[in-house]
């Protein structure tokens, strides 16, 4: 029944949602960041068919289908579980043509279906909305809305792996934020809020496990200003603070939730036929209402550069660290620190050669329990025309988890093959 109405409710609102212009505007001369173009956002009229207009509407359409064979669908460390996994993957965009102001709009649905254990099969959905207002040159309002139902992946913390079915969980989130931009001095402030809430789990071994310690409601603040020190290079300070309210604690547990704050300088540059990206650091801390659980605090780091050696290949590293909310009981949070590399290769006009590589590390706050993550990831994708292209892909995980709280180490591998058709 869940997975007809996230269906329904993606196809219906397929026609009704409008779409986004260039968020290029306004941001005045010092503070352009198109000077680059990556492999992956080079336009390739001849090979993909560009949106259709309605109105004043900019909209496209793709499907996707695929079929997968995965070698350890629960992520287990021994007696583990392979099955063929089709998928089916519809997308709408729109955006709007205006030349002053801007909308956009997307939805998304994917079915992955089991053909051995049915049970693990499952819907999800997400749609969104965003648009800007012009006031003035150099001024403008922003503003994003969006609503999702997913599912949990096996390889999470918590009551993922003991689980008889994924366990399923609603997003949603809205924020809005006001820009201006004044010569080489460009100032923004934001606010939003996010929700999360979890479907309880029925357990392989019988029972339930209540997941509604795990519901809350986080609200942000932001505020960045940022100086250009030329039309490509660009130095910035940038502050938040979070509150994050649970809407009730754990049977016997205390209440989870916290404030926190991260506070860091960085640079960002778009320096032509080179490179261009954001790299920051500073400081951060998440704070928690009860005392039984550790406050986390300490380097925060943001960064994300792409290099282009030449025009056919790009070259992105990133690196972040952050608080994120834990799924285990005894644990309020963690800290997460991922380092990723990514290179997109043009063999030829029509045919892209990827490959990615990550490393994360997640330190579990209260109780002792670490986790370390390496994924590989190789990938082709052949355009046949402008409405059909093929896609083939591995990809290998394999995760360690060490400490008296451990979940038990594991590896997975995926081959994946799919189509897409595009409007």
């Amino acid at each position: 029944m869940r997975g007809t109405a996230i269906l329904i409710a993606a196809l219906a609102i397929l026609p009704t949602l409008a779409g986004g212009a260039a968020w290029g505007q306004n941001q005045g001369e010092y503070f352009q960041r198109d000077r680059n173009t990556s492999v992956l956002e080079r336009p390739r009229n001849e090979f993909i068919a560009p949106p259709v207009q309605h109105g004043a509407f900019f909209v496209k359409a793709e499907a996707e289908l695929g079929v997968a064979v995965d070698n350890n669908i629960y992520a287990t460390t021994t007696n583990t579980d392979s099955d063929v996994v089709a998928s089916f993957q519809p997308s709408f965009e729109a955006e709007s043509t205006w030349s002053r102001h801007a909308m956009s709009a997307s939805a998304s649905a994917v079915r992955r279906q089991y053909l051995d254990f049915t049970s693990e099969s499952v819907w999800n959905a997400e749609v969104g909305v965003a648009g800007r207002v012009d006031i003035q040159r150099g001024v403008f309002l922003d503003g994003d809305a969006s609503m999702a139902m997913l599912t949990e992946n096996r390889s999470s913390a918590g009551a993922a792996l003991l689980a008889a079915e994924p366990i399923e969980y609603d997003t949603a989130q809205v924020s809005g934020g006001a820009t201006y931009t004044t010569g080489r001095v460009r100032m923004n402030a934001s606010v939003s809020a996010e929700s999360y809430d979890f479907d309880d789990a029925s357990l392989t071994a019988g029972g339930i496990a209540d997941q509604d310690f795990r519901d809350y409601t986080e609200t942000a603040i932001s505020a960045r200003i940022d100086a250009a020190a030329s039309p490509a290079v660009a130095v910035f300070a940038r502050a938040s603070k979070n509150q994050r309210d649970y809407d009730a604690p754990a049977a016997g547990n205390p209440n989870r939730d916290s404030d926190g704050y991260v506070v860091e300088l960085g640079v960002d540059f778009d320096i032509g036929g080179t490179a261009r990206g954001s790299v920051a650091a500073g400081v951060l801390k998440q704070s928690y209402d009860d005392a039984t659980f550790a406050d986390i605090d300490g380097t925060s780091v943001n960064a994300l550069v792409e290099w282009f050696p030449t025009e056919l290949t790009t070259i992105e590293l990133s690196a972040t660290r952050a608080p994120r909310e834990s799924a285990i009981t005894t644990s309020a949070g963690y800290t997460e620190t991922q380092i990723s590399g990514r290179v997109d290769h043009e063999l030829l006009r029509n045919l892209i050669l990827s490959a990615r590589a990550s490393f994360g590390d997640d330190e579990y706050s209260g109780i002792d329990r670490t986790d370390e993550r390496f994924e590989a990831m190789a990938s082709a994708s052949w355009l046949m025309n402008r409405r059909v292209g093929l896609q083939a892909s591995f990809t290998h995980l394999d995760v360690e988890s060490t400490g008296a709280a451990a979940r038990g180490d594991f590896d997975n591998n995926i081959v994946r093959i799919s189509v897409s058709l595009r409007m």
